[in-house]
């Protein structure tokens, strides 16, 4: 018995999760520590570096606390210098490193107020230990503090995917040489594949007229060749795959992974697969969108009409700015368009609150996320395709014919 997941509620708070975000470092420079005037239980505050958004300090006692013994040794504390309270702390993983020292921070979490802002290390090193081996030949203590910030995990939209058995006929057909009539010589190495007509007709309408398009020059019908040398084999392969099976592609995240889910993604819309599209955009949110690489995807979903990326890349310079501009590259190429800057500057004063519900008919349809625009068309079984201006437009037209 073949069983399919009908829906998904939750309840509570989303879970915070490490996924493939950057680790920050931050480097705190105390100056002449061997002459610090602090005694005992005595302490001082650096100054605060801002880092995943959130503002973080030290806590130092160069030589210790008196309750744990009197050797004078070095205590260090991380400090949250933010705003976050206990309902929404700020949940992190983190090393503290001197030269010859390392303390690891464990899954912890930093919000607001007496007691919930601080992890202390006590009796890290000797201070005598600390000035010979860790301070440099002009006395100076670099502490450096590694950081990685939970986020929470992103409930991503995905498409409706028309999925097939393995036993169905287009699983039967795939690459068949033997009942194919057209056979595809693709990329560099010229390799082969072979596809049918008919099932292209159904499932891959802009890739069926190319056929339609070779068919009308071509003196043998029977096998029409169409030669793709500017396509990839192994995307190629995916994309043929999803055609007749309607089975997606598995990918890690890595670089090299995000460069692929991306070079999918563009011929699945160049061939107008739409789905397969729809579903490397979703993949592109939940695996790849961190603040490091928000303004690179913002302006290849701007390229490209991926209108959910966009939003959530949008999101992101809301969330993390700095890292979003920290990415100079990126930074750079995004503001090489004047007309992206203006879009993103007015998004960041837009109400994002809104959202669909299936029993009303909302009346500010401009003000809806992209998600809801398209839980909306799919609900009514129409095309969730296109810019998020489209997306509205055809909401619009829904409105008018149930009002």
């Amino acid at each position: 018995m073949r069983m399919k997941l009908a829906g998904r509620d939750s309840y509570g708070k989303i879970p915070k999760v490490f996924t493939n975000n950057d680790i920050v470092q931050m480097e705190f420079d105390i100056h002449d520590f061997a002459n610090l005037p602090e005694k005992i239980d005595e302490y001082f505050y650096t100054g605060t570096i801002n880092a995943h958004g959130h503002r973080w300090k030290l806590k130092v006692l160069p030589r210790g606390k008196k309750y744990y013994d009197d050797n004078e040794s070095v205590s260090i504390s991380l400090v949250y210098a933010g705003e976050n309270t206990q309902t929404d702390p700020v949940v992190t993983n983190a090393w503290i490193r001197t030269k010859t020292t390392n303390r690891e921070i464990p899954r912890h979490a930093f919000s607001k107020g007496l007691n919930n802002n601080v992890f202390s290390f006590h009796n890290i090193a000797t201070r005598e230990d600390m000035i010979e081996n860790d301070c440099d030949e002009a006395g100076t203590l670099t502490i450096t503090v590694e950081l990685q910030v939970a986020t929470e995990k992103r409930s991503v939209w995905y498409p409706q995917l028309t999925c097939c058995e393995t036993t169905t006929i287009g699983s039967q057909l795939y690459n068949s040489p033997e009942t194919s009539d057209i056979t595809f010589i693709i990329g560099a190495s010229k390799k082969e594949f072979y596809g049918h007509k008919c099932v292209l007709s159904v499932r891959a309408r802009v890739w069926y007229e190319l056929v339609l398009t070779e068919e009308s020059s071509s003196e043998n019908n029977n096998n029409i060749c169409i030669v793709l040398a500017d396509v990839d084999e192994t995307v190629f392969e995916v994309l043929l795959t999803f055609v007749y099976t309607g089975n997606v592609p598995t990918l890690g995240d890595d670089n090299d992974e995000e460069e692929l889910a991306k070079l999918i993604l563009l011929v699945a819309n160049r061939f107008g697969v739409t789905e397969l599209k729809l579903y490397m955009e979703s993949i592109l949110v939940e695996k790849f969108l961190v603040p490091s690489n928000a303004a690179a995807l913002l302006v290849f979903a701007d390229s490209y009409t991926c209108p959910l990326l966009k939003e959530v890349a949008m999101d992101t310079y809301m969330t993390d700015s700095t890292t979003f501009m920290n990415a100079e590259d990126n930074w750079n190429k995004l503001q090489e368009s004047s007309k992206l800057l203006t879009e993103l500057l007015v998004y960041t004063n837009k109400d994002r609150s809104k959202r669909y519900n299936s029993s009303v008919v909302d009346d500010d349809v401009d003000e809806l996320d992209v998600t809801s625009l398209r839980e909306c068309l799919q609900h009514f079984n129409l095309d969730v395709d296109g810019s998020r201006e489209m997306l509205v437009q055809r909401w619009k037209e829904i409105e008018s014919t149930l009002t």
